[in-house]
This record gives C-alpha cells, structure tokens and sequence, in this order.
C-alpha cells in the first residue's frame, strides 16, 4: 500500500481551507493552527466533504514549533504542497506582533519546508496586506 502525499495548510481558516479543498483530491492533510480548536473545526468541515485529515498546533513566530509540524508531517508522507495562510492583521496585534507572523513566520515556513518539499511539490503563500496599511518604519525602529 502507498503512503499518501500530504498538503500541510497552516491557518486554518477559510481561504487556506477553499485552497486546500481545491488542491488536495486525493491526498491526505494536515491542518496546523496556532489555536487547536481552529484546525478542529476545519477538520470537522473537511472530513465531512470527504477528505482525509488530522489536526496540530503550530506557531509560525517560533522555529522549533514550525520545524516540530515538519517532523509530524514528514513521518506520515512525503510533502506535496504547503498552503501558508496564517496571518495577522493590524486590528488583531501591534506592529511587532504582525512582524513576527506576517515577516519572520511566513520566512520560517518557507524555509523549515523547503527542505523537505518533494522535488515536484508547491507552495502557496497568502500575504497579508498589513504591510501597506502601516506606514513605513522609522530609522529608530528599523534599528530595534
């Protein structure tokens, strides 16, 4: 019996579980969110619609939580597609808090699963506007 490919959508929220549902026939996926109850409810939805799923816990401003959603993901299968649709926005943290997940989170991502992608695998990175809502950073802060 083959092992199945795996897409890894981390945010489960709404857009990345439409480009999820769009792209994963027939494979299995991994539902990864900062809050478990978010990839619950997902999956809940998507195992209803006839996909095969489970569930983790994932923080994108932290390396050793995005590489630990590497392992568990890699252990099952090989990585097909990685969907990156976690994301803050300015009226849900400060300008600090946006950096860590919007900048540094989506790098981690891109980073920790590019070195495991299968060789014909892909990759979709929702960004977040956030970045042309705010006005430009300060030589002060840009120091910091």
């Amino acid at each position: 019996m083959s092992r199945s490919e795996i897409v890894t959508l981390i945010g489960a929220g709404s857009i990345g579980q439409a480009i999820a549902r769009r792209v994963s026939t027939g494979k299995y996926v991994v539902l990864a969110d900062l809050q478990e109850e978010n990839a619950e409810s997902a999956a809940e939805v998507m195992h209803d619609a006839g996909f095969q799923v489970s569930t983790a816990v994932v923080d994108v401003s932290s390396r050793k939580s995005v590489h630990a959603l590497v392992e568990t993901t890699t252990a099952r299968s090989e990585v097909t597609r990685v969907i990156h649709a976690a994301g803050v926005s300015p009226g849900q943290g400060p300008p600090e808090v946006i950096l860590s997940i919007d900048l540094y989170g989506t790098a981690v991502v891109l980073e920790e699963f590019g070195n495991v992608i299968a060789e014909d695998g892909a990759g979709v990175v929702i960004a977040s506007q956030s970045g042309h809502r705010l006005g430009a950073l300060t030589p002060e802060e840009m120091r910091s």
